[in-house]
């Protein structure tokens, strides 16, 4: 997958001061992914060295001034127009951009008074960028989830970087492991999904052949984040099993995109578990580790979920996830029988995971 890149952070001397800010961590990916090197306000015309810029904050319309007072915005949308060209034109999903930059800074900004005072906000080549569908981190938040991922998977590629299912690590619980499915799965993936009980509360009808179960697997493992489930299998428990050993496939579970958001920092949580597991406490135990993965391995802003009004169990694992009801969406979509039903919405911040992770280990 080629990563689109804040040309100073790959050690490209093109800041405003003629300077660059190589970043090991960025440096780091060369060795496996193709690296597209942006500087918008190079590419937008202003020179190197140049005076420095900032949005100005307290303007509700987009200004960029200059530290003399002169007007930049023009370069600066010129600037952002074509890095979205260009990393179009170069199939990126992915940009790592310079922090705080007036361009480039992804979450916070300087505001425009040159005093080094920060405020919410994006760079004009990142909100364009973001706008476009491609995901923007800046190199700590990139930084952050490489270290949390090579923590937990050790010799594993980021997750933050994978584009498929097979590029996802795999996950583990105290009873569970999450796997990204294959194709020896299929038998399983039909068994569970071929119950009528199951398919149609997730919005699916059951599936009639194993031809279907096939297709489903092969939909789940071209996109990345989605993982089977599996139970942890205990010695004595099964011929030959061992330890550890996991047994067949009773759901799915992942992060996907969010049809009601446009929004690239959010995914939306969505699951699926056979009739034979309820009532076990299992979609909520892999529920809580999937939100951790989102949260601490792929550095999301939000996770949201919905189920449909009449499932009662899809909302208690919600509910015990710690996840905000936020409303009602009448007549969201229509179910396999179609009927049009009303889903519940709710949604996770990245802010309220962090602070009832700090109220459990209290």
């Amino acid at each position: 997958m080629p990563i689109a890149v804040s040309a100073c952070l790959l050690g490209e001397p093109c800041r405003y001061d003629g300077k660059s800010r190589p970043c090991e961590a960025v440096l780091r990916l060369r060795a496996t992914h193709e690296l597209v090197s942006v500087c918008p306000e190079t590419l937008g015309g202003l020179p190197v060295p140049r005076t420095p810029c900032e949005i100005v904050a307290a303007e509700r319309a987009l200004r960029v001034v200059d530290a003399d007072g002169g007007d930049a915005t023009d370069a600066f949308l010129a600037g952002a127009a074509k890095t979205v060209e260009l990393v179009r034109e170069r199939g990126c999903t992915l940009a790592v951009l310079k922090a705080k930059s007036p361009s480039c800074g992804n979450g916070f900004v300087y505001d425009g008074t040159f005093s080094g005072a920060l405020v919410p906000g994006y760079g004009v080549a990142a909100r364009a960028l973001r706008e476009a569908g491609v995901r923007v981190v800046d190199e700590a938040q990139l930084a952050a989830c490489l270290e949390v991922g090579e923590a937990r998977h050790p010799g594993c590629a980021p997750a933050v970087l994978a584009t498929t299912s097979a590029e996802c690590p795999s996950l583990g619980t105290e009873r569970l492991v999450l796997r990204p499915l294959t194709s020896d799965d299929i038998d399983d993936v039909f068994a569970y999904c071929s119950d009528p009980a199951v398919g149609p509360d997730a919005g699916w009808a059951p599936h009639r052949t194993r031809e279907d179960a096939r297709m489903f697997v092969e939909v789940i493992a071209s996109r990345p984040h989605v993982f089977g489930i599996f139970e942890k299998v205990s010695a004595g428990e099964g011929a030959g099993a061992g330890i550890g050993t996991e047994g067949p496939c009773i759901g799915s579970i992942g992060l996907i995109r969010d049809p009601q958001r446009r929004n690239v920092d959010c995914l939306m949580l969505g699951y699926a578990l056979a009739r034979s597991a309820w009532g076990r406490g299992y979609m909520t135990e892999a529920a809580r580790e999937v939100l951790r993965y989102g949260f601490a391995e792929l550095g999301l802003g939000l996770i949201t979920c919905t189920h449909y009004t009449f499932n009662d169990r899809s909302r208690r694992v919600i509910e015990k996830s710690g996840f905000v009801h936020e409303g009602t969406l009448h007549g969201m979509e229509a179910t396999p029988d179609g009927l049009a039903q009303d889903a519940e919405a709710y949604y996770l911040t990245r802010e309220r995971w962090s602070r009832l992770q700090g109220a459990v280990g209290a």
